[in-house]
């Protein structure tokens, strides 16, 4: 009699990466597992678990992926009045850092570029926008 037994599953490893802030709560937990899978004919499959989430900026991303990286933005971590806080993870290739003093990293809802082409938090942005405005008004060119 022949022995009919169905695949075996023995576990391979599990690997949980943890994304914190910059304040160093936790933001997300996620988790790669992969086992290998003994079939009755004695061969091998090896099966990969991956948990995967939708960035802020609409790119799925799942720890397996490792030439993406990405970032928190802090201004998506912030509970609004008019929106839940999420996650802020953002693909750093897609990500701006405002060149201001705060120095945080954005995704593009809340990046704006300037009219010196350089990036901004919304917050800097607003006064950019007020120090272009009322600049020519307080000040005038010297010229030699």
């Amino acid at each position: 009699m022949v022995n009919q037994q169905g695949p075996q599953k023995s576990f391979g490893k599990e690997t949980i990466t943890r994304i914190t802030d910059i304040n160093g709560d936790i933001v997300l937990e996620i988790g790669l597992r992969e086992y290998i899978v003994k079939h009755s004919d004695g061969s091998r499959t090896v099966r990969r678990i991956s948990e995967t989430i939708q960035l802020v900026d609409g790119m799925a991303w799942n720890p397996s992926m490792t030439k993406v990286s990405v970032g928190v933005c802090q201004q998506c971590r912030r509970k609004s009045f008019f929106r839940p806080k999420t996650h802020g993870l953002v693909a750093m290739h897609i990500a701006k850092k405002c060149i201001e003093g705060c120095g945080q990293l954005l995704c593009m809802k809340h990046a704006r570029r300037g009219r010196d082409k350089e990036w901004r938090c919304l917050k800097h942005h607003r006064v950019h926008m007020l120090k272009s405005l009322f600049r020519p008004i307080f000040l005038e060119k010297e010229e030699d």
